[in-house]
């Protein structure tokens, strides 16, 4: 992810002043993480059930002190999708291929990519980088800080 500017600073403020910056900036990031998502499912093609557009999920974790924020399908036909199929999803002008081989057979014609998750995240990497910052000078002004 690509890093905030003044994010350190802010931090350190907040927790001068008695509050908690780790969880702030946990609350920040769960906050982007919905933005993301909420545009994931409109961006996902619906087919008659909208299985796809619903199970697009959000979890913000913690591991090892590092918080990270995810926005995920668990549909199996989840990276056809987003990445195509066949000799026309090869040929795709999708988002970035996907680090899991598809295996784009050539002996048939497939589908294009019909990206959701990646310009989800694309379309709103500033909104997500000032979510995040927001939400630690909200924490602040909370505080009594300026």
């Amino acid at each position: 992810m690509s890093q905030i500017k003044g994010l350190d600073g802010l931090m350190k403020k907040l927790d001068q002043l008695g509050g908690n910056s780790h969880k702030s900036l946990k609350v920040g990031i769960r906050k982007a993480n919905k933005m993301v998502q909420g545009e994931a499912k409109l961006l996902a093609p619906v087919g008659d059930s909208g299985l796809l557009r619903n199970s697009i999920e959000e979890k913000t974790e913690e591991k090892n002190g590092v918080i990270t924020g995810k926005v995920s399908t668990n549909i199996y036909y989840g990276p056809y999708v987003e990445f195509g199929t066949g000799q026309r999803g090869e040929e795709s002008p999708s988002p970035p291929k996907s680090p899991e081989n598809l295996n784009y057979r050539q002996d048939w014609a497939g589908m294009d990519a019909q990206p959701f998750l990646y310009p989800a995240l694309k379309n709103n990497k500033d909104k997500v980088l000032d979510t995040v910052k927001e939400q630690l000078k909200k924490d602040i002004q909370k505080m009594g800080g300026s």
